[in-house]
């Protein structure tokens, strides 16, 4: 009997080392040993992309002809765009309600006209300082938005009836802006683009109206450095003022009309004059 227990106990103990090696040999083979502070790499895990730039541009250039990408930077340039005619909604509020107050205003204590006058002066500088910061502030937004809209390069974006109808209240928001704070230069690319867009800008008449105007300044602010470049430049925008208020006449009146043939005798005269003095030169 004693025999038969002394049996049963080394066979138990036997068990009980062989199930311990295994149990070692499963953890030795089930993941490799860590390494001071190294961390095991994860092979099916997922790349954390969020803040991957790529070294090379034509890779990120690729995501943007994407029309999801195209739809994300629509809508950024909208944004922007309506904060851009916040402004100048909030601008126009303000002006009836100064317009209004001067109005109410019981100016009994003024004896002379000069006061009055002086008055209204102060009220025309109030609007145009008014004007002027509300616009500024707006066009910054509009530039932002005009830039937005340039990164769109999906071209299933860029024929959308819709893109091309925000692209237009864009420019034309843009440029009136500009204008009206007398910064007419910035006005020139823009308004050539916009030209540029479909067959019904290409006959806007306005927009050759603003055109001949952002020219002749042009033509007038180079003509005062004596330089062969400015000279150059010169004749340049006096050639396009030119061409734009032919096109803005021929639209507005046809090409056969009385004022049509009037400004093509004035602009013919004007381009001779040129000449003349360039050949003096």
């Amino acid at each position: 009997m004693k025999r038969k227990l002394c049996m049963t106990i080394c066979a138990l103990s036997v068990l009980t080392v062989l199930i311990f090696a295994f149990s070692i040999y499963a953890q030795d083979t089930a993941a490799p040993a860590v390494d001071g502070d190294k961390v095991p790499s994860e092979m099916g895990g997922q790349w954390r992309v969020e803040d991957f730039h790529p070294y090379v541009k034509a890779l990120d250039d690729l995501r943007k002809l994407s029309k999801e990408y195209a739809e994300k930077i629509m809508i950024k340039s909208i944004d922007e765009y309506s904060i851009g005619m916040d402004i100048l909604r909030d601008m126009d509020a303000n002006l009836s309600n100064l317009q209004k107050q001067y109005d109410r205003q019981n100016n009994l204590n003024e004896r002379w006209y000069w006061q009055e006058i002086d008055r209204e002066n102060q009220l025309k500088r109030r609007k145009g300082m008014l004007k002027y910061s509300a616009k500024l502030r707006a066009i910054t937004y509009f530039t932002r938005s005009i830039n937005s809209l340039d990164q769109i390069q999906s071209e299933e974006v860029r024929k959308d009836p819709k893109f091309v109808e925000f692209q237009i209240r864009l420019f034309k928001a843009y440029v009136s802006a500009q204008y009206d704070i007398h910064n007419l230069k910035p006005c020139i690319p823009i308004l050539e683009r916009y030209i540029a867009i479909n067959d019904n800008t290409k006959q806007d008449v306005q927009a050759y109206k603003y055109l001949a105007s952002c020219y002749g300044y042009m033509e007038k602010s180079l003509a005062k450095y004596n330089t062969t470049i400015s000279e150059e430049r010169v004749i340049e925008y006096k050639q396009k003022k030119n061409q734009a208020l032919l096109m803005a006449t021929e639209i507005e009146y046809g090409i056969e009309s009385i004022e049509y043939r009037k400004l093509k005798d004035i602009v013919e005269i004007d381009e001779i004059q040129s000449e003349r003095i360039n050949n003096f030169r």
